[in-house]
C-alpha cells in the first residue's frame, strides 16, 4: 500500500512539473532523484553523501527544492537551505576546435585503419553532421535502415524529442558502415561495446568513443578532442555560414535541433571571434589609405 502511494505521488509530482514548462529529460531526472532519494525523508541524508559528485549533489538539491515547493513542506525547504554543498569541480571548457582541424578529423576518420568500422562509422558522424554522442549510440538497428532506404534518419532523442535529418553524403558512408555489421545487434551502443551489459554499456560505450576520439587527436595533433567539441565545432561552422543573417539563431537551433534558442547563444561569442578581428584589421587597413 505504501508503495502504491508513493507511486502516486511520483505520478502526480511529474504532472506538476510538467505544468510548470520543465523539459522531459528534466522531469525524469527529477523523479528519479526523488525515488532513489525514498522521498522527503531521504533528501537530506542523500545530500550529504559524500560519494556522490558535486554536479550530482546539485541536480538532487534541484529536484529536491521542487518537491519541497509542490509538497508545500515548509520543514524540507528550511532543511536544504541549511545545507552546505561543496563546489563544483572545474572542468575546461570544450571549445570548438578550428574548421582545418575538423577537417583533419574527417580526413583521419576515411583513413583510420586502426580503428573499427563500427567505431568510425559512430565518430563520422559525429564529426560530419554534428550529431550528439549519445544520439549516435542510441540509433537502433531498424533507424538506420530505415534511413538508408528512405534517405531520412528518423529517432528518438534525449528527452522524448523526435528528430529526422536528411542523408546526405558526407555522413553516409557512415551510416551504411553502421547497417552492414554482422550479428544480432540492436543499438549502436551495442556494437562500440559489445562486452559490456545492462545499463552499463551505454556508459562503457562512451569512453570507448572518447578513447578513441583522442587516439584521432594524437594522431593529427589536436589534443584534448572530446565527443562534444566536435558538436560545437559544426554548430558555430555553420553559425559562420550564415554571414549575419537575422534569424541565424533561429535557423541555427532547428539545424542543431535544440530545445532552446539560449542554446544557440552560447555559439555566438565563439563564431564572431575572428569576425571581428577581420573587422578590425579592414578598418585599420582603410584609416591608413
Amino acid at each position: 500500500m505504501t508503495a502504491r502511494r508513493s507511486q502516486r505521488g511520483l505520478d502526480s509530482f511529474r504532472s506538476w512539473l510538467g505544468e510548470h514548462g520543465l523539459s522531459q529529460g528534466t522531469i525524469d531526472i527529477y523523479v528519479r532523484d526523488i525515488a532513489i532519494a525514498g522521498g522527503a525523508a531521504g533528501l537530506p541524508d542523500r545530500l550529504r553523501d559524500d560519494e556522490l559528485a558535486p554536479k550530482t549533489r546539485r541536480h538532487i538539491l534541484a529536484a529536491g527544492r521542487r518537491f519541497a515547493e509542490f509538497t508545500d513542506n515548509d520543514p524540507l525547504t528550511k532543511a536544504l537551505k541549511k545545507l552546505r554543498l561543496p563546489p563544483p569541480r572545474r572542468r575546461s571548457a570544450k571549445v570548438p576546435i578550428t574548421r582545418a582541424q575538423l577537417f583533419e578529423v574527417v580526413d583521419e576518420l576515411a583513413r583510420a585503419s586502426y580503428i573499427d568500422d563500427p567505431m568510425r562509422g559512430t565518430l563520422g558522424m559525429m564529426a560530419c553532421r554534428g550529431f550528439r554522442c549519445g544520439d549516435v549510440l542510441r540509433l537502433r538497428r531498424r533507424e538506420l535502415e530505415a534511413a538508408r532506404e528512405h534517405g531520412t534518419l528518423s529517432y528518438e532523442a534525449k528527452g522524448k524529442r523526435r528528430l529526422e535529418f536528411k542523408i546526405i553524403k558526407t555522413y553516409r558512408k557512415y551510416l551504411v558502415m553502421l547497417c552492414e555489421q554482422p550479428g544480432k545487434w540492436e543499438r549502436v551502443d551495442d556494437l562500440v561495446s559489445p562486452h559490456a551489459s545492462g545499463d552499463g554499456r551505454r556508459k562503457a560505450a562512451a569512453k570507448a568513443v572518447e578513447r578513441a576520439l583522442t587516439e584521432v587527436g594524437s594522431k593529427i595533433g589536436v589534443w584534448n578532442l572530446h565527443p562534444h567539441r566536435l558538436r560545437r565545432t559544426y554548430a558555430v561552422e555553420y553559425l559562420r555560414s550564415l554571414h549575419g543573417d537575422p534569424e541565424a539563431l533561429i535557423k541555427l537551433t532547428q539545424h542543431m535541433q535544440w530545445a532552446s534558442m539560449a542554446t544557440a547563444m552560447e555559439y555566438v561569442d565563439h563564431a564572431r571571434g575572428d569576425e571581428l578581428d577581420r573587422y578590425a584589421e579592414r578598418i585599420f587597413d582603410r584609416s591608413l589609405s
